[in-house]
Formats: structure tokens, C-alpha cells, sequence
């Protein structure tokens, strides 16, 4: 009975050990807990745009056309912190400029933004102020003097890739009589003017049937023969024939002939 009794509280205090070192990890996550709490509040505080800037910005690609001016005056629209910098709207404002066609950005810590841009490349001229990229996409303005060597081309929104068709498929045939196409225009009712680069004119009307060509090429010895100047207008909405004007007039008066 006497060991028994002894024994007594030495069982008590086992089983009570489980339950204080359960109470001490409670009270050590509790303490845990109020110091994130803790933390959070001051990193809440704190402002963490002027503590990590992205300072530097490095350009990638080969940029003839692009100042890296018009870059920098996009960013600087936007915040430069590091976590707050929305690469998505820094995205669509640069690819809006006339001499992007691609752009891919990536924060490269602590401090840089890399900007990798592609230039478009210039295929054609499109009426007074505008480029058409090699993917057919109309970009702009521009400055067009130094692009005089392109082909010109004109007419209404979204028709920049026919008209481009057109003017090398016309070219291919005009080639073969000795005349040099500049370019090709069409008015609103979609009639189309190829344009010479002697500054002649060849008018086709509202048909797209690049027959109509088939006419010129036999002629173009006989036009030759009877004027050597250069073709000022060439109708050839005409069912069968075509009217011709030339530049310069043979003799006085003589400054306009129809050919069946």
C-alpha cells in the first residue's frame, strides 16, 4: 500500500508533461503570429516604390528609327518601383508608338528593366504620312522623305494588302513593255490608278481583272512609234481600245489619241 501511494504522484506529473508542452507550442505560435502581424504592419508602413526602384533601363535590338527618348517618356508615365511596375499597360503604350512592332519586357532585379524592341520593316508607302510593315499592317505617322524609294500606295482603311498585291503583279507585267510602276492608288468607289515613274498614269476603273493590261502590252510599240515621249494617261476603261495622252505633244494640237 505504502509504494503505491508513493507512486501516486509520480503518474500525475507524467501525464500532465504532454499537456505543458502542448500549452508551450501554443504560446510560442501565438508569439510567432503577433510578430508577422508585427512585420506586416510595418512593411505596410514603409514605402517599398522609393526603396526598390527600377533605376536603369536597358534597350535590346537594333533601333535605327526609334529614339530612346520616346521610350523613356512612356516609362516615365508609369511607376518605376520594382513590385509595382504593371508591365502589361508599359506594354501597350509602347507597342502604340509609330516604330515598334514588337516589344517583350522583363524586370531584372534589383534595379533594371530590360526592353527588347523589333522595328518594323517598311515594305511600301501609304498615303501621305504612313508605312506598311512586311506583315501588311499599316504604322505611322512618319517622316516619308527618306522613303521615296518605296512603293506608294493609297487608298481606304484595311485595303493596304490588296493595293500591295496589285502593285507587284502589275509591275511584273509593266516590266516586260519597259514602264516602271511607282505605285498604285484607289478612290473611295475603289477605282484604281496604277502610277508610272515617269509620272505617267494608267487607268484601270472599279475592275480588279488585271486583263485589262493584256491591251496595253501589244500597244505600247505603236504608242512608241507614234510619239517616243512619255505616256502622260493611259484609259483603258474602255471595252475594246484605250485612250492615250502623252507628256508632250507630237505637233500642235496633237496631244491626245484613241487606239482600238
Amino acid at each position: 500500500m505504502r509504494n503505491r501511494r508513493r507512486q501516486k504522484p509520480q503518474h500525475l506529473l507524467l501525464r500532465a508533461r504532454p499537456a505543458l508542452g502542448v500549452g508551450l507550442r501554443l504560446a510560442a505560435g501565438m508569439a510567432l503570429a503577433a510578430v508577422l502581424v508585427l512585420t506586416a504592419g510595418l512593411l505596410a508602413r514603409m514605402d517599398l516604390d522609393s526603396l526598390l526602384r527600377l533605376d536603369r533601363v536597358q534597350l535590346v535590338g537594333d533601333l535605327r528609327h526609334l529614339p530612346a527618348d520616346e521610350v523613356e517618356a512612356v516609362l516615365a508615365g508609369h511607376l518605376r518601383g520594382f513590385f509595382v511596375l504593371d508591365l502589361d499597360e508599359v506594354h501597350q503604350d509602347l507597342v502604340a508608338l509609330p516604330w515598334v512592332e514588337s516589344v517583350r519586357l522583363r524586370k531584372r532585379w534589383p534595379d533594371t528593366l530590360e526592353v527588347t524592341i523589333t522595328e518594323p520593316v517598311p515594305v511600301a508607302r501609304w498615303g501621305g504620312e504612313r508605312l506598311v510593315d512586311r506583315h501588311g499592317e499599316v504604322f505611322g505617322p512618319v517622316d516619308l522623305a527618306a522613303w521615296d524609294f518605296l512603293p506608294a500606295l493609297e487608298g481606304g482603311a484595311g485595303r493596304q494588302v490588296q493595293l500591295m498585291h496589285r502593285y507587284l503583279e502589275v509591275s511584273a507585267r509593266l516590266a516586260d513593255v519597259g514602264l516602271a510602276v511607282s505605285g498604285v492608288s484607289e478612290n473611295p468607289r475603289q477605282a484604281w490608278t496604277i502610277h508610272l515613274d515617269d509620272g505617267g498614269q494608267i487607268l484601270m476603273g472599279r475592275d480588279g481583272d488585271l486583263a485589262r493590261l493584256d491591251q496595253l502590252v501589244p500597244l505600247m510599240p505603236v504608242l512608241r512609234e507614234h510619239d517616243a515621249a512619255p505616256l502622260a494617261r493611259v484609259d483603258l476603261r474602255y471595252p475594246r481600245g484605250a485612250a492615250v495622252v502623252w507628256q508632250t505633244a507630237a505637233a500642235p494640237g496633237e496631244t491626245e489619241g484613241t487606239i482600238q
